[in-house]
């Protein structure tokens, strides 16, 4: 077996650096000397605050060509405290002859990275990648959608959130996003790819509706506020559950 190797390498015209080694399993030094080699070089790796499980480097193969690509988080800090600092993705890829290419390369700037998740949000089967930066406390955070087309990358939507999460659907992945009303209240919208863009989806909404509704009963159990109600109402109109938004809407006068 090493003799057969041995010979591979001298007359088949390969050399070490065009044997693929899976990016998973490059650590250590290895792994951050690459990283090292493309990121700014006034630049921090950094996770993203939520789901808690998010890492400032991750690994999807997006294009099924058993390599996978490695996805970096990082935040380049502002000169001048406090101001806002740029918060950046960047995605490699390992090609046939070894080297690492940058494939993909977005800043944003904000005062947090708040959410970094492989979800496939268009349904073909191949994993998305979504990243969101907190613009601030009233502006609130800005969500990219970033999807491999087969070719390249391209950022297919942006979507501002105060909170996010993902549901699932009959074959089907949505976000919610929750936009501040007044205080700790929000309307929601559940959204849906549907080949062009995001849009409301009621079948995702209903699914959903219950997080929403135990948002607000909580809510309205230590605080009966006017704006509450309104806010669940949204929701229960939202959910197709009219006669529950016209009991909210007069509760809530």
């Amino acid at each position: 077996m090493k003799m057969a190797l041995i010979i591979l390498l001298i007359f088949g015209g390969m050399n070490f650096s065009s044997i693929l080694v899976p990016a998973e399993q490059i650590q250590g030094p290895s792994l951050m000397k690459m990283v090292e080699k493309f990121k700014p070089s006034n630049a921090i790796l950094i996770k993203a605050d939520r789901p808690s499980s998010a890492k400032p480097i991750q690994f999807y193969d997006f294009n099924h060509d058993e390599q996978k690509e490695i996805i970096i988080t990082y935040e380049i800090k502002a000169k001048e405290q406090p101001s806002p600092s740029q918060f950046g993705v960047m995605i490699l890829k390992k090609e046939k002859d070894g080297n690492w290419r940058k494939l993909f390369n977005d800043h944003v700037q904000g005062v947090d990275l708040d959410f970094s998740v492989l979800a496939d949000i268009t349904g073909n089967g191949v994993n998305d990648y979504l990243w969101g930066v907190t613009i601030g406390a009233a502006a609130g955070s800005q969500l990219k959608v970033i999807h491999w087309n087969g070719t390249s990358f391209k950022e297919i939507a942006d979507e501002p959130y105060h909170k996010i999460d993902l549901v699932k659907g009959n074959k089907k992945l949505g976000i919610t996003a929750w936009h501040m009303y007044l205080g700790d209240s929000h309307l929601v919208d559940v959204l849906k790819w549907n080949g062009e863009k995001l849009v409301y989806d009621q079948e995702l909404y209903s699914t959903y509706y219950p997080i929403i509704e135990k948002f607000y009963k909580n809510k309205i159990r230590k605080l009966d506020a006017w704006y509450y109600w309104y806010c669940l109402a949204d929701a229960q109109i939202k959910a197709n559950s009219f006669d529950e938004a016209s009991k909210s809407i007069k509760k809530g006068k």
